[in-house]
């Protein structure tokens, strides 16, 4: 991490300093509600050791993306990633943030804010009034006491009228004017609900949809930003754990069905199946079970008298399930 890049707080509460911060909140993963405060005008987004915001994540690149500074605005820049970079569920290259952005990279998501943190001035102690203030003071008090006398004989010459009915109306324009008020209000805060639900289900049906064609990364990926938006969000928790369960039980089986392939001297078909879940856990390599089937297409090889690493599993269409 870059010393002086950034300030890293384990806290989603606004600062306390005065002044505007520019924060990224991460919403998701091993590093969910920490916040990163932009001390530079340009910091770095990536899983490697030099990254100014390091993110534990098998889809993000070793420097995926940076933030810089352009007059009054961050400039959010895809630094040629592999997986690309989504802001607001669009795939961007380069964007200007706006506050309360989603930054998503692989299956971590970021929330950008602006937070103008106002000085809190303490009040002025009076003065105390000199000769000259205490003797010009003095000379006013008749003045002052003659105008007082005008305004109450004002007040009680027009207090004799019957202003109730005037009074009336005013409080009833006003009970008006507040009612529609909180109508206009309730009308809105509605439709912006609505608007979230439609953006919610568009986003769960698309999960859906990758689940069915066996991308459960990207199912679990949609499935978690629907949980950023409405944390709890039951549809989007329910098939959540599904695709998990069902990625887990397929990966199982594939390890059963390649084990008796090897069983029967059947290497070719062994050796599809293992490439099946390596493209399946595709970018997170540090998978127990990746590992279990890049070591077994190692064995393989050698059974079949070939060099190591002469098995490209693009070669290799996937078997049917």
């Amino acid at each position: 991490m870059k010393s002086g890049n950034i300030a890293i707080v384990k806290d989603i509460r606004p600062p306390t300093a005065s002044g505007k911060h520019h924060r990224l909140l991460c919403m998701t993963g091993e590093n969910k509600g920490v916040s990163y405060y932009i001390k530079s005008n340009r910091i770095t987004i990536g899983r490697g050791d030099t990254a100014d915001v390091k993110i534990m994540d098998g889809k993000c690149s070793k420097v995926h993306a940076e933030i810089v500074k352009m007059g009054n605005d961050f400039v959010l820049t895809d630094l040629k990633s592999q997986n690309g970079t989504m802001v607001n569920d669009l795939k961007v290259t380069q964007y200007t943030l706006k506050d309360s952005d989603k930054i998503i990279i692989g299956q971590t998501v970021f929330k950008y804010n602006v937070l103008q943190v106002l000085e809190v001035v303490a009040p002025l102690e009076e003065k105390k009034d000199d000769d000259l203030d205490t003797k010009q003071n003095t000379n006013k008090k008749p003045l002052m006491f003659l105008i007082v006398g005008i305004l109450v004989l004002f007040m009680l010459f027009m207090g004799g009228e019957d202003n109730s009915g005037v009074k009336k109306k005013s409080d009833d324009k006003k009970f008006k004017e507040v009612t529609d008020e909180f109508t206009v209000g309730n009308k809105k805060k509605d439709e912006e609900n609505k608007e979230i639900q439609e953006k919610l289900d568009m986003i769960i049906h698309r999960g859906l949809r990758e689940m069915r064609e066996g991308n459960y990364f990207r199912a679990m990926a949609e499935f978690n930003l629907a949980l950023v938006m409405s944390p709890n969000n039951g549809r989007a928790s329910f098939y959540l754990n599904k695709t998990r369960q069902s990625l887990d039980r397929e990966i199982e089986q594939s390890l059963i069905k390649a084990r008796r392939d090897q069983e029967s001297l059947k290497y070719m078909g062994a050796v599809q199946v293992y490439c099946n879940i390596i493209r399946l856990l595709e970018g997170y390599s540090d998978d127990d079970r990746y590992k279990k089937a890049a070591e077994e297409i190692k064995q393989l090889e050698e059974k079949m008298g070939l060099s190591e690493g002469e098995i490209k599993c693009t070669n290799y269409q996937e078997t049917s399930k």
